[in-house]
């Protein structure tokens, strides 16, 4: 069987190169399985990185500042393309699997393209402060308690505003789920949400609006697909449990 996407172009097949973790590669998984993109994960083999896997990195890529994700198309074809750093690799998955956004008035797509843009940006500074925090990268404890009890609550009260003040079911007034649900989905709940609040002494800082929101995220057909399949299942660490919330913030 062949699979098009929505240009009627055959879908090319997928591997997506990443720890075995959700971490920043876990949005690209996301907008994957939102666009109905099959992809297989190839693991790298420890955290950090051996040498042989840098090795293996920069042999596919030459990239010397960078080792991962990588999205990899037609593998071993003459066909093949590779794709770096995460935000990259979420636009050429939105080019795929056409994941833009459907508002009024926007007849050019510019202001859905920006929503999109904004949304990653906004999503990727949740997750910077969250490294920042997190004890796990030699940071404090003082440092990782300001991003539990003070950042993350005041990245949420920003983006429960933001989706308050678009009134759409999806990120930025969109009628349909776009990238930038994802994206922000992910950074909210893995980084927040599922990673912190799955014990006792943190309360969600969620308020109803966006709680509805991440609920209709998860009812998506595909991306609840995803998220109860054996693929995400077999993910050997994911930030969503007790004890990666103490191995990474001490609590």
């Amino acid at each position: 069987i062949t699979m098009f996407c929505s240009n009627s172009k055959p879908i090319p097949k997928v591997k997506f190169h990443y720890y075995p973790a959700t971490a920043r590669g876990h949005q690209c998984r996301l907008a994957m399985a939102a666009a109905g993109i099959e992809f297989e994960d190839v693991f790298s083999d420890e955290f950090p990185l051996t040498e042989g896997d840098k090795a293996r990195y920069f042999e596919m890529h030459g990239n010397t500042t960078f080792n991962l994700p990588i999205l990899q198309l037609d593998a071993g074809t003459d066909d093949e393309k590779l794709y770096i750093q995460s935000s990259a690799i979420l636009q050429k998955i939105n080019r795929m699997g056409d994941m833009k956004t459907t508002i009024e008035n926007d007849p050019d797509g510019d202001q859905g393209a920006y929503i999109i843009e904004k949304a990653i940006a906004d999503a990727d500074d949740l997750r910077n402060k969250y490294y920042a925090g997190n004890i796990n990268f030699g940071n404090s404890q003082e440092d990782a308690k300001k991003y539990v009890f003070e950042n993350f609550p005041k990245y949420v009260k920003n983006f429960e505003s933001q989706l308050e003040k678009s009134g759409g079911p999806f990120w930025g007034g969109s009628s349909t789920l776009s990238l930038a649900d994802v994206t922000i989905y992910d950074a909210v709940c893995f980084y927040g949400v599922y990673a912190l609040v799955c014990g006792e002494g943190v309360v969600d800082p969620c308020g109803p609006t966006l709680k509805e929101w991440i609920a209709r995220v998860e009812s998506s057909p595909r991306i609840k697909a995803y998220l109860e399949g054996e693929q995400y299942k077999n993910l050997p660490m994911k930030s969503d449990n007790l004890v990666v919330r103490k191995m990474f913030f001490g609590l």
